[in-house]
């Protein structure tokens, strides 16, 4: 549903998914308000709170993040209803939103010989901490390393604990060799690279299936209103193990309804490969001082995916009866347009009473 600012007259209607015709505007100039089919997108509770859960979207797909209350507007049966008297407020919504994300980190022996893994550390590290910022956000997110070896290792499973997965990454650290003699009780990574036995090969494309399979498994055991699922993965060089092929890895890819992103590092990165494993954002990086700034874009895109939800509540003044909301949300861009969409639902008020309170 949308409305568009330049046209005058154009009302709310009740659709709640898809920009229509758009014919008649020149790029992203309205918002889409989504509400996922469950009844979990409508409640009411006593004494009179209405809650609606929703996305906002610009009609070009990008999620809009991090609107404030006063960026709704809340209207009953047509008539908009007074901030002040209806007390609205925009919630933590970790309850009906998932976002469940996997960092893809390759530590094979070339990430570790070459000494650029402190930066790696550091910059996966600033990812964490953007990604779990927040408790409430619904993220959930695990952190995979791989090698030459048939399946990528756990480091740190699904947490919304920062702390969590911050001593996953710190216990990366934790010596296991000084030589390849050391690594003798590794049946399968015998090789020392810095400080860790590793398979000097390279499993790309089994590391990214397996996380995959990972992912699905994880958000069909989900129970929110709405998920999605995100793989961000992290590499300095290309597919060396050949144990699954890279068309195999790509069609199994795209056949996954996670968001996708990748970094790479160097120039023996295949970049094409990275862009087509990346459709929702792939960056080359030459030097591992960047890598920083590559991750933080990435974190960014990831938030912005879960920051796009809103569970706004607010107190009627309705006392009984069959009654339609409607919330209409603005949002002033950062090129100066003001962009404006909404949706619609009915809820029942029957028993709604004095005395509604927003909590804290």
């Amino acid at each position: 549903m949308r409305y568009i600012v330049r046209h005058a007259g154009i009302g709310l209607f009740a659709v709640l998914a898809g920009c229509g015709d758009t014919s008649l505007t020149q790029g992203p100039r309205c918002l889409n308000l989504n509400a996922p089919e469950s009844q979990e997108s409508l409640a009411v509770a006593p004494p009179a709170r209405v809650s609606l859960f929703f996305s906002v979207d610009s009609c070009d797909g990008q999620p809009v993040a991090g609107l404030s209350a006063d960026a709704f507007e809340v209207q009953e049966d047509g008539k908009p209803l007074s901030a002040l008297e209806s007390k609205r407020a925009v919630r933590a919504k970790g309850q009906r939103y998932r976002m469940a994300s996997i960092l893809l980190l390759d530590l094979s022996g070339s990430v570790l010989r070459t000494g650029d893994f402190s930066l790696l550390k550091d910059s996966a590290a600033r990812y964490v901490r953007t990604v779990l910022g927040s408790r409430d956000d619904g993220q959930r997110l695990a952190i995979l390393t791989f090698d030459g070896r048939e399946a990528p290792e756990v480091l740190v499973g699904f947490t919304a604990d920062q702390a969590t997965a911050l001593r996953g990454l710190d216990s990366l650290e934790t010596r296991q060799c000084s030589s390849n003699a050391d690594c003798s009780g590794f049946s399968d990574h015998r090789t020392c690279a810095g400080w860790r036995c590793v398979d000097d090969s390279t499993n790309l494309n089994g590391a990214v299936v397996k996380s995959l399979d990972v992912l699905d498994e994880a958000l069909a055991q989900e129970t929110a209103a709405w998920k999605e699922g995100a793989l961000v993965v992290f590499t300095d060089g290309s597919d060396q193990a050949a144990r699954v092929g890279t068309y195999e890895m790509l069609q199994r890819a795209s056949k996954s309804n996670v968001r996708r992103f990748t970094v790479g590092l160097g120039g023996e990165i295949d970049e094409t490969t990275l862009r087509a494993l990346g459709s929702d954002g792939s960056w080359p990086v030459a030097k591992a001082s960047n890598l920083s700034e590559a991750f933080d874009a990435v974190a960014a895109k990831v938030t912005a995916r879960a920051n796009r939800f809103y569970l706004l509540e607010y107190c009627s003044p309705k006392r009984s009866g069959q009654h339609t909301v409607k919330v209409v949300a603005k949002w002033n861009t950062p090129a100066g347009e003001t962009l404006v969409g909404g949706l619609s639902r009915t809820f029942d008020a029957t028993g709604f009473a004095s005395g509604c309170e927003l909590s804290e």
